[in-house]
């Protein structure tokens, strides 16, 4: 059985634990293959926009992170932060049945679109988020890379 369990300071090993099962990601995302406690430490605490933090727990299992907000201050959409499956984890079916956990989350709290960001040179990332039925609807610079704006609709995917 999946479940999300609020994630706070006592969860910030298992997040490097989770965090760095990906190196490739962490690579596009921040440069370096490998994080430290002090750059989990950093991401919870610099965060501009009110966000829900949750450990993906599976049978009990800590497998991933998910974080997300109910609205961005730039667009007032909810947006998706991260979403990240441990690398032990993946092929396994996970990710889908954690990402139908959070649309069920959003639409239960009468969400109708959601948005995320994805680096554009995470190919992988891209590929998984439209396979899911994200659609770019802008591209913009962070950090100085490109990122893809994509968005969901909620109330249509539940009719198809």
């Amino acid at each position: 059985m999946l479940t999300f369990i609020k994630s706070d300071a006592s969860f910030l090993e298992i997040e490097l634990d989770i965090m760095n099962s990906q190196p490739e990601y962490n690579l596009i995302s921040s440069g370096k293959e490998k994080l430290t406690l002090h750059d989990i430490r950093k991401e919870h605490m610099e965060e501009k926009v009110e966000k829900e933090r949750y450990i993906i727990s599976w049978e009990g299992i800590p497998v991933g992170i998910i974080d997300f907000t109910m609205s961005n201050p730039k667009d007032r959409y909810p947006w998706l932060g991260l979403f990240i499956i441990h690398t032990d984890w993946k092929r396994q079916g996970i990710a889908q049945i954690a990402y139908q956990h959070y649309e069920n989350m959003m639409r239960g709290r009468q969400v109708k679109t959601v948005r995320l960001g994805c680096l554009e040179e995470n190919e992988k990332g891209l590929h998984y988020w439209r396979k899911l039925g994200f659609c770019v609807v802008k591209k913009v610079f962070y950090r100085d890379k490109p990122l893809l704006i994509m968005e969901k609709d909620l109330v249509k995917a539940e009719e198809d």
